[in-house]
């Protein structure tokens, strides 16, 4: 019994660990924005700007791809600051070491704050895991994948799937 409890222990540190490294990104929210898109309409009473179909918005190595980019300029400050953006429809996130898709995204860009939901699936390497609700602060390299209603499984649990790395093998 005492044996078993150390092996579920040393599994349980080593998926913790696995999973603190799958999405600890940090980058420098302060980099410019980059959107490119379609078509763009602007509503200057409501300080919005909304980028369709085929939109790639960039931010140093963040690359965020989706169908609809609501961005919301902030009031008071800098005439131009982003506040938020919303993105919509197929929206696929990556950065040179992972990549996360699911239904929507909001940006808050100020507290550099992503969370993304609709059956999300995050990547690194062969590494997987499968939520309803990522949570990614850019400023701190932490993140948070919820379960829910529409998690993968469908119970509402989130799942994760770790491959073990060859002995001297670099991580993905």
């Amino acid at each position: 019994m005492r044996v078993a409890l150390l092996v579920l222990l040393s599994l349980s540190l080593g998926v913790t660990s696995a999973a603190a490294q799958i999405a600890a990104t940090q980058m420098n929210t302060r980099d410019p924005i980059e959107i490119i898109a379609d078509t763009l309409d602007v509503q200057q009473d409501r300080r919005t700007a909304t980028f369709a179909g085929n939109v790639n918005a960039t931010q140093g190595v963040l690359l965020l791809r989706a169908d609809k980019l609501l961005v919301a300029y902030a009031t008071g400050g800098a005439p131009n600051a982003i506040n938020r953006l919303d993105a919509t429809g197929r929206v696929f996130l990556s950065t040179p070491q992972e990549t996360a898709q699911g239904a929507t995204a909001t940006y808050d860009v100020g507290a550099g704050i992503i969370t993304l939901t609709g059956t999300v699936v995050l990547t690194r390497g062969e590494n997987v895991l499968r939520g309803e609700r990522l949570v990614l602060n850019l400023a701190t390299g932490t993140s948070r994948m919820e379960g829910g209603a529409g998690a993968a499984g469908g119970d509402g649990r989130v799942r994760g799937l770790f491959v073990p790395t060859e002995p001297g093998a670099p991580a993905p």
